[in-house]
């Protein structure tokens, strides 16, 4: 199918002009400026500032998109680059990397900077609920940040980062290439977005993709894990119904984090028998036991016991759930959909004929390991013939971006995507 323009906007079927008849304006209108925008009709859309050089010749740039009229209906990119000098690069192709539920662009940071010495002008997409505060109580407006709120604000995030390099870079937008990597939640979305009309746009089209440790459906002979997502996603639709719209598993994690911070050998509140800091590890090594419907029988978030963890800096993590690292709450719409896929719910599906794209999917031991695996290598891969899969490690759900031998991985996803193709 022959690529198509979209204006990058709101809701870009209401408007008319496209953003790429307006490209050649661009360097001229910001060119050395101290802050970029996308230009005429959408520029209150858009808002960048270089925050400056943050690890040898790598800088950061931070980019917030508005994507509707409430108080947190936006999304932020952070951009991290090799330059040439402040505003200027050499870079012509984006890596965007999509995070795990109500995880933040401070959890990933370590492997942006990783791509952007491999030479890609790399961006962390964080998505609408990291703009809300820990303090919130109504949160009504999470009823309409569905999947398709999500695959709207995708296309945004990307179609942006193309302005913002060619920008930097002097190169036309239409030559700026886009890799995505999507973890967990991030994964979903990159997946469903692969099979979407967004990605058949000029301005919002993926070349490479690599989802990272999620299921979109079980093998059919998993019948017990199936069903189990069934009950799940009865159980949010009943959340729903009764104007329920977030999540706050992660508020309750971040509370526990706090604890195993700042007290970490007093008695927990919550697990008699354990201190903070014990039942923190617990949760995080045996998180399958804190799930009613766990995704895999030893689904964890990362490796250790009661002692310690095994393969990630213990403070640092603890550190970074609690300075922006995680948010509080994420939106159910999001939970259901994906349960409504993994469970075989009437009318939740991705069209696996419409991902054409060279996918890479990488399930991790600890996580949704071989699980995610087969939807892939054998629903997409009846028609595309790009399709690779890797098991990587038996470490934990989150062993993709903080543990010490993370860089192994992200090494492995480097030369995939730069393997027959650059």
């Amino acid at each position: 199918m022959k690529n198509r323009v979209a204006p990058l906007a709101v809701n870009p079927e209401n408007k008319t002009e496209t953003i790429l008849n307006q490209s050649e304006n661009m360097k001229t209108f910001f060119h050395k400026s101290a802050s970029f925008g996308v230009p005429g009709m959408y520029s209150p859309l858009t808002k960048s500032n270089r925050i400056g050089l943050i690890h040898g010749d790598v800088a950061e740039y931070k980019l917030k998109v508005n994507v509707g009229s409430g108080e947190y209906d936006y999304i932020v990119l952070t951009n991290y680059v090799k330059e040439k000098s402040p505003w200027s690069i050499a870079q012509s192709k984006n890596l965007i990397i999509l995070p795990g539920q109500a995880l933040t662009e401070s959890f990933y940071s370590d492997m942006a900077i990783y791509y952007a010495q491999q030479g890609y002008s790399t961006y962390i997409l964080d998505r609408r609920e990291t703009n809300v505060p820990i303090d919130e109580t109504d949160f009504s407006y999470m009823e309409n940040w569905t999947i398709d709120s999500y695959l709207s604000d995708t296309y945004n995030g990307i179609a942006v980062s193309r302005f913002h390099t060619a920008f930097l870079s002097d190169k036309a937008v239409e030559d700026i290439e886009v890799m995505a990597i999507g973890h967990s939640h991030g994964a979903l979305i990159l997946t469903a977005y692969g099979a979407s009309k967004y990605n058949d746009l000029v301005l919002g089209s993926v070349n490479k993709i690599v989802p990272v440790d999620i299921v979109i459906k079980y093998e059919p002979k998993h019948s017990e894990l199936i069903r189990s997502q069934a009950q799940e996603f009865d159980t949010i639709s009943r959340c729903l119904e009764n104007r329920t719209y977030n999540s706050s598993n992660m508020a309750t994690m971040i509370h526990i984090a706090n604890l195993a911070l700042t007290d970490p050998d007093r008695e927990s509140i919550f697990q008699p028998d354990l201190t903070n800091k014990q039942l923190f590890r617990l949760m995080a090594t045996q998180t399958y036991a804190f799930n009613a419907y766990p995704y895999t029988p030893n689904y964890h978030y990362w490796s250790g016991d009661l002692d310690g963890l095994y393969y990630v800096d213990e403070n640092r993590l603890l550190n970074l759930t609690l300075t922006g690292g995680a948010v509080p709450y994420a939106p159910k719409y999001l939970d259901l959909y994906m349960a409504g896929l993994m469970g075989n719910v009437e009318g939740y599906e991705i069209d696996f004929s419409r991902i054409s794209s060279p996918l890479l999917y990488i399930g991790l031991g600890g996580g949704f390991s071989d699980y995610g695996s087969w939807w892939y290598k054998n629903e997409v891969g009846k028609i595309n013939d790009k399709v690779t899969y890797i098991g990587w490690k038996n470490q934990g759900h989150g062993s993709i971006a903080l543990d010490y031998n993370s860089h192994e991985l992200w090494a492995i996803i480097h030369n995939w995507i730069i393997s027959d193709y650059f």
